[in-house]
C-alpha cells in the first residue's frame, strides 16, 4: 500500500470514529416552529370544570399550556396562554425577552414539590403532560427531563 493511501485511510477512519462517544443533543433546531407547536399541543390542558389546588382556583372554559417554572420563591406549575412557541425541553431564562413574554402570559402558578427535578432558578421549561381524571380529582403528571412529577387537583363545578 502506498504511503498516501495509508494516510487517506487513516484520515477516513479518524473522521468516521471521531463522533463515537460525543454527546448527541436531542431536540429541535432553534427555528423549528413545527416542533414547538407539537410540543405545545402535548403540554396543553383544557379543564372542563374549575380545579382547586390549595388556595388556587384554575378557571374552566379555556385552554392552558403548562410549564415548570422556578424562581426565588420556589418551583411552580405555570398555567399560561397558548401560542408561545417555546421548543420542548428548552430552558428559557425569565430575564430574557422570550422569558418575559412567557412570564407575562402566565395566569396561575401552582406550587409543586419535586425531588430530582432540575430547573435552574429564574428559568421556565415547557413540559409534556398526562392528565388522569379520577372521581373528583384530577392528576396532572409532568415528565420534564424524565423526572415524574404529580400534581393533584380537586374538581368542582
Amino acid at each position: 500500500m502506498k504511503p498516501l493511501s495509508r494516510i487517506a485511510l487513516t484520515l477516513a477512519l479518524l473522521v468516521t470514529f471521531a463522533g463515537i462517544g460525543a454527546p448527541v443533543l436531542a431536540g429541535p433546531e432553534p427555528g423549528d416552529t413545527a416542533a414547538a407547536a407539537r410540543a405545545e399541543k402535548q403540554a396543553t390542558y383544557c379543564p372542563g370544570v374549575r380545579l382547586f389546588a390549595g388556595g388556587i382556583a384554575i378557571q374552566a372554559g379555556r385552554c392552558y399550556v403548562l410549564f415548570v417554572l422556578r424562581d426565588r420563591r420556589g418551583l411552580f406549575l405555570a398555567f399560561a396562554q397558548p401560542g408561545l412557541r417555546i421548543p420542548p425541553g428548552q430552558l428559557v431564562r425569565l430575564n430574557t425577552p422570550a422569558g418575559a413574554k412567557v412570564k407575562g402570559r402566565i395566569f396561575y402558578l401552582v406550587p409543586i414539590r419535586a425531588s430530582g427535578l432540575v430547573v435552574p432558578v429564574d428559568h421556565i421549561v415547557l413540559t409534556a403532560i398526562r392528565v388522569q381524571e379520577v372521581g373528583s380529582r384530577v392528576v396532572i403528571i409532568l415528565s420534564p427531563g424524565g423526572t415524574r412529577v404529580t400534581v393533584d387537583f380537586e374538581r368542582r363545578p
